[in-house]
């Protein structure tokens, strides 16, 4: 029976495809057994080890040590940001093992769907173990800067402590917006750079050649407001910032 029914769930993600995809230990993989992860990041992100302690060490550490707030209060704004309804598809980008993506299950109810993306097979593979079989949740590997999903199909798109990690994070930051519905929302949690203007120029530039980007004040919320999102609004906590914004309902 929970074959039957991730297989259900499955079908229901492949319908919103618009890339063709094989199943692959209970995700949909549109990128096939060629493209592996190339960056120092994206080759952590893809270890067999990170996944098993991702979520009871690594995310709720360094989290702190990131935002200076914890998981919970993240979530709330998180929700709020999303304002997610029942019968509401979401995508999650750069999901890793799913703590995101599930965290829209009970929201969407069986109606909806919550959708993980990412391109690590191992990160994957921990997400569907970790997922009810009959929870309308599914994942997708691809690559989170060409989103295999047509124009507008999604109703509300995250994108949690992955932006930095990405070869291109204004592009694939304009594909979220590129899959968002008239009337949907965004939410991102990144990195920001803090202090004078001559310090935060500087500290933008280093990430540049360095593993882990840092984005400077305006950067996220200027790609929202080019794109022609509204209620755009910036959470700053520590080294971290959490953006958000509303595609119009007449876009």
């Amino acid at each position: 029976m929970a074959g039957g029914e991730r297989s259900a769930v499955l079908n229901r993600v492949r319908e919103l495809l618009s890339a063709p995809a094989s199943e692959v230990d209970g995700y949909l993989d549109v990128l096939g057994v060629d493209r592996v992860p190339q960056t120092t990041a994206q080759r952590l992100m893809g270890s067999t080890l990170l996944p098993r302690i991702y979520e009871r060490l690594w995310r709720p550490v360094l989290f702190f040590g990131f935002t200076m707030r914890n998981t919970a209060d993240e979530e709330r704004l998180k929700q709020r940001l999303l304002d997610v309804s029942a019968g509401d598809a979401v995508l999650d980008v750069a999901c890793g093992p799913g703590n995101t993506t599930r965290s829209f299950v009970d929201r969407v109810g069986p109606a909806g769907l919550a959708v993980g993306v990412d391109s690590s097979a191992t990160m994957l593979a921990r997400a569907v173990a970790d997922s009810p079989a009959e929870a309308p949740v599914g994942y997708v590997r691809a690559d989170g800067a060409d989103l295999p999903f047509g124009d507008g199909t999604f109703d509300a798109v995250s994108c949690y402590g992955a932006l930095y990690l990405m070869d291109d994070p204004f592009g694939a930051l304009r594909e979220m917006l590129r899959v968002l519905k008239p009337g949907g929302r965004i939410a991102v949690l990144t990195t920001c750079a803090r202090g004078p203007a001559p310090v935060r120029r500087a500290e933008v530039a280093v990430s540049h050649v360095a593993p882990l980007r840092v984005f400077d004040t305006d950067e996220v919320t200027r790609v929202l407001r080019d794109a022609g999102l509204v209620d755009v609004t910036r959470h700053v906590s520590a080294a971290s910032q959490t953006v958000g914004g509303r595609r119009p309902s007449d876009a």
